[in-house]
């Protein structure tokens, strides 16, 4: 169809005689190279969700012991039919595509960004990947010392794709739930969110990457390294 229409338009300007301005070889080739482009649009974007620091953390204080924390998939509270997505690139004629994690759903890429920061940090990690519903009850003793689980609250990224500019926005909001789990009992709950936006000339999957991974990172590390966080690890792990 785009084909037809830059094919359309030559004819119309041989037409009303101005077709000579599109004589250059060159012009005509970047027209079907670029008619080329958009018939390809893909029908789905995909990202790799990872850990992106955006600052320095300081090394944390812990006990020693090798595997102290265990970190929990999170429960994914966002308000929509489909939680596999996590936004989507919105054209200049309402059309959109979605845009979903690569590989991994989004509530097991928000634990392991959770799980390379806390690594970063000084702590001990347990690979055990645990399911925990955030309940007292169904904490299970085999799960280390401290159990860290939590909520995605906010998680998107939307890129408005139009000429000339692209507007990219993203958000991230989650809540960190820590539990003793020896005592089966939660003992500290934090919230952090993150937001930004970035306009640009070029579209691409690697932007989008760095705005959702890099609002994620910071509100995991919001978390992460307030004082209050660092102090109620602490005093659990002397316990």
């Amino acid at each position: 169809m785009i084909h037809d229409i830059v094919a359309a338009t030559v004819a119309a300007y041989r037409q009303t005689g101005m077709f000579p301005a599109l004589r250059s070889a060159g012009m005509i080739i970047c027209l079907f190279l670029l008619a080329s482009m958009i018939g390809c649009a893909p029908n789905i974007y995909n990202v790799n969700m990872r850990y992106q620091p955006t600052k320095e953390i300081p090394r944390a204080v812990t006990d020693g012991r090798k595997f102290s924390l265990t970190v929990a998939a999170f429960i994914d509270r966002r308000k929509m039919d489909d939680t596999l997505l996590i936004g989507r690139v919105i054209h200049s004629d309402g059309s959109s595509i979605p845009i979903l994690p690569r590989y991994v759903k989004a509530q097991d890429a928000v634990a392991a960004t959770l799980r390379e920061l806390l690594i970063q940090s000084g702590y001990g990690v347990s690979p055990e990947k645990a399911a925990w519903d955030l309940q007292e009850s169904t904490i299970r003793p085999d799960w280390g010392r401290i159990l860290v689980g939590g909520a995605i609250e906010e998680l998107d990224v939307t890129c408005l794709d139009t000429i000339p500019r692209k507007h990219y926005s993203a958000k991230a909001k989650v809540t960190l739930v820590f539990a003793d789990v020896q005592k089966k009992r939660i003992f500290y709950r934090v919230t952090s969110e993150s937001s930004s936006t970035l306009d640009h000339v070029i579209f691409s999957e690697e932007k989008l990457e760095s705005q959702i991974n890099g609002v994620l990172s910071d509100a995991m590390e919001k978390a992460i390294e307030g004082p209050e966080t660092a102090k109620q690890i602490r005093e659990a792990l002397k316990e």
